[in-house]
């Protein structure tokens, strides 16, 4: 099995650049309790398929309980993609659409967060999907922190175009059959790391 680079494919965030500062370091994510859906609109939102990645990891430190000093990483391995249907998955997985061969796995590695209020944030970072990377805003929640562990909340929206994801695929007999817009859904349990932080 490859290494969890992807959710590695949401939130590395270096504290130890910043002197004299506490650094919390957490684990990967609480896979059990943690998931990456996706929902994509079909014949023109007649219908919707939904799915999920089932191999994530997720590193986050976080630096004087202060989201505005920290960094984050996640990756996602996207031949972990999961549909429900094993044919069209292995078609997610070919050269039409992800092409997990040549492009293992989907990261984002934020750069700066801003604080919107107690709970609502804004990570602002690189993101790289299928061999293009593109500078994106990913708003996110606190929905819980009890000093040992973390829910995180995501719900955001992809252009898989910008990206070259099934660019040239066509549907047989219905034209526009795919939407561009892919609704992203995710939800990071996390536990504190009982490993001495590095620096």
């Amino acid at each position: 099995m490859q290494p969890r680079i992807f959710m590695s494919c949401f939130l590395l965030l270096l504290a130890g650049s910043v002197l004299g500062q506490e650094k919390n370091r957490w684990l990967t994510v609480e896979p059990n309790h943690s998931t990456i859906g996706f929902r994509v609109p079909i014949s023109g939102g007649v219908t919707l398929v939904t799915g999920k990645f089932t191999d994530f990891d997720l590193e986050l430190a976080l630096v004087n309980e202060d989201w505005t000093q920290s960094e984050a990483t996640f990756s996602i391995q996207a031949e972990s993609i999961n549909t429900g249907i094993p044919d069209r998955d292995q078609h997610l997985r070919s050269a039409d659409f992800f092409d997990v061969e040549q492009y293992p796995t989907i990261t984002f590695t934020s750069k700066t967060i801003k604080r919107i209020d107690d709970t609502h944030f804004e990570a602002n970072g690189t993101f790289n999907m299928h061999g293009v990377s593109k500078a994106i805003t990913l708003p996110f929640e606190i929905l819980g922190y009890d000093g040992k562990s973390i829910g995180i909340q995501i719900r955001t929206q992809l252009n898989r175009l910008d990206y070259g994801v099934g660019s040239h695929f066509k549907h047989t007999t219905t034209p526009n059959f795919l939407a561009k817009e892919i609704e992203v859904e995710i939800n990071f349990w996390t536990k504190r790391d009982k490993r001495k932080p590095k620096g």
